[in-house]
């Protein structure tokens, strides 16, 4: 299931190159996408999430041009057991 995240751009970084254990072979990291996302409590006050989104190289140019406190969406990947332990991941 593929799910939009929206939230201020606060970074974007690329992950260094890995080498695969077994086969040596080396492959390019991911490029992270770092939001930030205001919410409400039931008691009025605001909490900041924060988060660190893995998405494909080939997207790294969509956020090429984004600065500290723009407005982003992500395409995101999510997985879990159930919606309360939801985790993100890269789109497919």
């Amino acid at each position: 299931m593929n799910v939009k995240i929206e939230g201020i751009y606060l970074n974007g970084y690329a992950k260094p190159e890995y080498k695969d254990k077994q086969t040596g072979e080396v492959y390019q990291g991911d490029f992270v996408v770092q939001i930030q996302q205001k919410k409400e409590l039931t008691n009025g006050a605001l909490q900041m999430e924060y988060f660190d989104i893995p998405i494909d190289r080939s997207l790294e140019n969509l956020y090429a041009d984004k600065k500290v406190g723009d407005t982003v969406t992500v395409l995101c990947n999510v997985y879990g057991e159930n919606f309360a332990q939801l985790k993100i991941g890269k789109a497919k």
